[in-house]
């Protein structure tokens, strides 16, 4: 089951220091803001649900997903960690009351954006005539 991270509530939370939400469920990486990075929490082997590792993406033993305006990981990092990076402040919080909170700009949903660009009104730019004087 995938989450609307634009619509539906997700929970504020602290991971490596940083504060960023997170939902229990998949979010879709297609959802994702221009400029946000997404990843997903694995559980260990012994509790599945419980995050244990953050990866990119992950294939089985999912505990969520962090959405963030900031990159958690460096380039070919594969995993960190989490156990003891990772709390929760039982915040819930909407997309725009995080943005809000953090000061930042909060990402518009992809059919607002097309919305928008389809309502553009087509605009003609100045015409311009002009002459030409020969000088002597």
């Amino acid at each position: 089951m995938n989450i609307n991270i634009y619509q539906d509530t997700l929970q504020n939370v602290w991971l490596f220091g940083q504060s960023v939400l997170y939902a229990e469920q998949s979010i879709p990486r297609e959802e994702v803001p221009e400029g946000w990075h997404c990843y997903d929490l694995k559980g260990s082997d012994a509790n599945p649900g419980r995050p244990y590792e953050m990866v990119n993406q992950a294939e089985q033993d999912s505990a969520g997903s962090i959405l963030s305006h900031i990159p958690l990981m460096r380039g070919r990092t594969r995993g960190k960690l989490v156990p003891n990076n990772f709390w929760m402040t039982a915040a819930p919080a909407t997309l725009a009351d995080f943005c809000a909170e953090e000061g930042i700009p909060c990402p518009r949903p992809p059919e607002e954006l097309s919305r928008t660009a389809e309502e553009q009104p087509e605009t003609w730019g100045p015409t311009v005539k002009g002459w030409a004087m020969e000088m002597a």
